[in-house]
């Protein structure tokens, strides 16, 4: 349970910076998705049930805010926990590396199923050219942000919370350790 409230926690801290900080200070056309990040993570580290629940619910969080069509973001999040669940069985999943190439990888994954869900069930198909002009800054920009994630989440972790049950990597690269 306390698992839930953190990443409940973190997905309201998240989606904050995402809507009201970041847009300041960014210019219009790069607009990172934190929330892919954790969608990530949490297909690397989580069960399916809990984790399938959670990305559904981020997804939906992320619909609210976005403007969208309602469960098109929970459906493209799910989808992206379970394309990633179905293929943490062969990765080190302790990498932060991994973590890293990920957030790339998925970013335009993130495109191509919203493109397709949005031709299939949309009548609003001319979205398609805007999504994929804004995929490759997209996918650059998400991986900064996951690095910079990773970075704080790892000092917040050594800091303030070592064994206490906070989630996050176990044993990350020494890369990343200062």
């Amino acid at each position: 349970m306390k698992r839930i409230a953190y990443y409940l926690l973190l997905s309201f801290f998240l989606i904050f910076l995402q809507v009201s900080v970041l847009p300041r200070l960014l210019p219009e056309y790069l607009k990172p998705d934190l929330l892919l990040v954790l969608v990530l993570y949490l297909g690397l580290t989580e069960t399916c049930l809990r984790g399938g629940l959670i990305c559904w619910y981020l997804g939906c969080l992320e619909d609210v805010f976005a403007g969208s069509d309602f469960g098109l973001f929970g459906i493209t999040f799910l989808i992206i926990f379970l394309t990633v669940r179905a293929g943490a069985s062969r990765f080190n999943t302790e990498s932060s590396a991994l973590l890293l190439i990920l957030t790339f990888v998925a970013t335009f994954f993130k495109g191509a199923v919203l493109i397709s869900l949005l031709l299939l069930f949309s009548e609003a198909g001319r979205q398609w050219p805007v999504i994929l002009t804004r995929l490759l800054p997209e996918a650059v920009l998400n991986t900064i942000c996951a690095l910079v994630l990773l970075k704080l989440t790892l000092s917040l972790r050594c800091r303030f919370a070592r064994g206490a049950g906070v989630p996050g990597f176990s044993h990350l690269d020494r890369h990343y350790e200062s």
